[in-house]
């Protein structure tokens, strides 16, 4: 049995509603957190961005990342981003897990083995500031020697037209070679490929007048990329002092979400909201824009901030872990003796974004192309939930598929299968434009599926 089509309630997939609202479900943080930290003489500044990735080869768990150490002379320094840079060497490493808690750092003395014998160094390029370290395995391309790809930033200490993103290809992830275009951006930068469409899209990063914005950027082939566009800027209820520092993305339950990085000036904390998408080009915030993974309190590990890893949410079971970066200090504050650390938040399989219906409430989806198949909604609610399939504009529940006609549902479920007593079944109106419209009292709904 597998699933056709999948529909996420999510806010901007929904069309009517009362006495009806979004539903979030915030972020657990492990208790065992930090699950990585600095421990080498390479690692002074802590673990910065990076990217955790589950190999599709092996099931070996993978962790890019940046760190920095001390150099003892520079020529000059340059401010990036309101810091200070120019006095620490920025290189990449890298580390690799069985269960994804326990890691271990290979050797790999292919850099710096004469200041650093042991170290598992596997990238660098001296320069002012090297950020965003974003990695994912493409199992797709024929050619192995890319294999693995990279965005990272560079900030060149010589040559102003060698800063911006740069994608680099690995067969092994060890070995990288630079390959295509330098991206446009400020730093803090993200790679992602879709898997279901095969483009790669690069997250980039500038400023509408003094905030810190996103912008896009696609490729078919990882090596030209089209020009970039805003997807996210400061809108209405934002200020002077909101800022987007990186996001990621991700598809879940049949639309592609992604986990936004909010740096707030005036507390100069940071924290991560939940975006999405309806085709990967165009992004929306959430309505109520509440954090999905909030910083920790002042002193704790988080207690800075929260910024999203740059990779998607690893699969186990029924729950998805995210790896992200845990700062201590907040953004204006200079280096503290805790250093940056990387922890992992869970949330359940495609209960991540839905509707809650307060009191008796209902909503309707957008209108959709009806596949054939069955339908099975993903709820939890402890009185009757009903569904009817709607004719979209003006028209009204469609005989045999409505309210009243449904056989009502209730419990905890991802698979409540919907039954109408007309003994009728989706696959009747295959090809046709419907609404989904669901009914309960006090009901959290978050997806429906097609199956066969």
């Amino acid at each position: 049995m597998g699933i056709v089509r999948e529909v996420l309630f999510s806010p901007a997939a929904i069309a009517e509603r009362e006495k009806c609202y979004d539903r979030l479900e915030p972020l657990r943080k492990l208790d065992r957190n930090p699950v990585f930290r600095a421990e080498r003489p390479w690692e002074s500044a802590g673990i910065h961005w990076g990217s955790v990735i589950r190999s599709e080869v092996d099931g070996k768990y993978r962790f890019f990342y940046s760190t920095t150490f001390p150099v003892s002379a520079v020529d000059r320094t340059v401010v990036i981003d309101n810091a200070e840079v120019g006095t620490e060497r920025h290189v990449a490493c890298y580390a690799e897990s069985d269960d994804g808690l326990d890691w271990r750092r290979p050797v790999v003395d292919r850099l710096l083995a004469d200041a650093f014998p042991g170290n598992n160094i596997i990238w660098q390029w001296p320069g002012y500031f090297n950020d965003s370290l974003s990695v994912i395995e493409d199992e797709d391309d024929p050619d192995l020697s890319r294999r693995y790809k990279m965005l990272v930033y560079h900030h060149d200490r010589h040559d102003p037209d060698l800063c911006g993103g740069f994608p680099f290809a690995s067969a092994d992830g060890l070995s990288w070679r630079r390959i295509g275009a330098m991206l446009p951006t400020q730093d803090a930068e993200c790679l992602w490929r879709d898997r279901a469409t095969g483009r790669y899209y690069a997250f980039l990063k500038d400023r509408v007048g003094a905030n810190r914005s996103r912008m896009l950027s696609t490729s078919d082939d990882f090596e030209r990329w089209s020009e970039p566009h805003w997807i996210i800027t400061p809108g209405h209820g934002d200020d002077r002092g909101t800022n987007f520092y990186n996001q990621t993305a991700f598809r879940m339950a049949g639309r592609i979400l992604g986990f936004l990085s909010v740096y707030d000036l005036t507390t100069q904390t940071s924290w991560i909201e939940l975006i999405e998408s309806p085709d990967g080009s165009s992004w929306h915030r959430m309505p109520s824009r509440s954090p999905i993974l909030q910083a920790g309190t002042p002193g704790s590990l988080d207690g800075g901030g929260a910024y999203p890893g740059l990779n998607e949410p690893i699969l186990r079971g029924d729950e998805y872990w995210y790896y992200y970066y845990a700062s201590p200090a907040r953004h204006d504050e200079a280096r503290q003796q805790e250093t940056p650390t990387l922890c992992v938040a869970t949330f359940t399989k495609n209960r991540l974004v839905g509707q809650q219906t307060e009191g008796e409430g209902t909503f309707s989806t957008l209108p959709l192309l009806c596949p054939a198949g069955r339908l099975r909604l993903n709820f939890v609610s402890k009185e009757p939930v009903t569904v009817a399939l709607k004719r979209p504009g003006y028209g009204g529940e469609i005989a045999g598929f409505t309210h009243a006609e449904c056989e009502p549902l209730a419990g905890n479920t991802q698979e409540g299968e919907v039954r109408w007593r007309s003994g009728r079944s989706p696959a009747d109106l295959a090809g046709r434009h419907v609404r989904i419209s669901v009914r309960g009292t006090n009901a959290v709904l978050y997806s429906a599926a097609f199956v066969d």
